[in-house]
């Protein structure tokens, strides 16, 4: 069994940022995307990823203990990262963003694409014009209503389906042990996202000129993000490569964590 992780702190420019780390080699900073923390991560994924890259996993502001001053915005959340990145004075990162998480790492591109090395988009999109089914809701049903038939709605929308009994019992022993974490998603947090997401548009000017590498990610039955969302970014990105799964829902990579993961190690290497 895997020891447990460390859950540092870091002080930043604008503020402060929770995170954990693990492995060796270049860094990646991973971005969860909107009602996450970090044990929404796959371990497997994670620590596949470990071997080749120095993972850092921080929290998005307003969640854990990641708090900052900069704006209420995407932009504000994409200076977060920056701040990060200087304060723990990483050289060139790849970002993995996921969801909501790859706008992060878009937002941070188009402000300084000189930091980084490139991106990894997760059932990502340009803007969320390309989310459905009626996930904000969920989730702030199930955060006011704790609930089994709220934990199932939301479930079966981020699996595309409801997991059987033994994909459950595979999430249960994936999540990430971090020693102290209980940092649950809470209404101020959900209020700043929904804000930065309602206020973000696609920028495709912005996107036709990034000459970062790309690897972009989707699952054909996502019922979040629709996914010719990851074909307009593949489309924009001139130097990007895209990888379309079969199943899995939002949630694809619990069910390809390893694959997921030896792709991103072989289009950086």
């Amino acid at each position: 069994m895997r020891s447990e992780l460390e859950y540092k702190l870091v002080k930043t420019k604008h503020g402060q940022t929770g995170y954990v780390s693990l492995g060796s080699g270049k860094p990646l900073i991973m971005l969860v995307g909107y009602s996450g923390n970090l044990l929404h991560w796959n371990s497997e994924l994670i620590y596949r990823l470990a071997e080749n890259f120095t993972v850092y996993l921080p929290d998005n502001r307003r969640v854990g203990l990641s708090e900052s001053s900069n704006t209420l915005s995407m932009e504000g959340l994409a200076q977060d990262v920056i701040d990060f990145i200087e304060a723990l004075e990483l050289n060139k990162p790849f970002l993995c963003g996921w969801s909501m998480g790859g706008i992060i790492a878009q937002a941070l591109a188009y402000e300084r694409a000189d930091l980084i090395s490139g991106m990894v988009l997760i059932a990502s999109q340009a803007d969320y014009s390309y989310t459905m089914g009626g996930l904000h809701t969920l989730v702030r049903n199930l955060r006011e209503h704790p609930g089994r038939e709220n934990r199932e709605k939301l479930t079966e929308l981020f699996f595309s389906e409801l997991p059987n009994i033994e994909f459950r019992k595979y999430l249960a022993r994936s999540i990430l042990h971090i020693a102290g974490y209980i940092y649950p998603y809470k209404e101020h947090a959900q209020q700043l996202q929904d804000h930065a997401v309602k206020n973000w548009l696609q920028r495709a000017e912005q996107l036709e000129g990034l000459n970062l590498p790309v690897l972009i990610t989707t699952a054909r039955n996502d019922l979040v993000t629709k996914p010719e969302a990851s074909w307009y970014l593949h489309t924009k990105l001139t130097n990007s490569k895209l990888i379309s799964y079969q199943t899995g829902g939002h949630f694809f990579m619990h069910r390809y964590a390893v694959e997921l993961a030896d792709e991103i190690i072989s289009y950086f290497q």
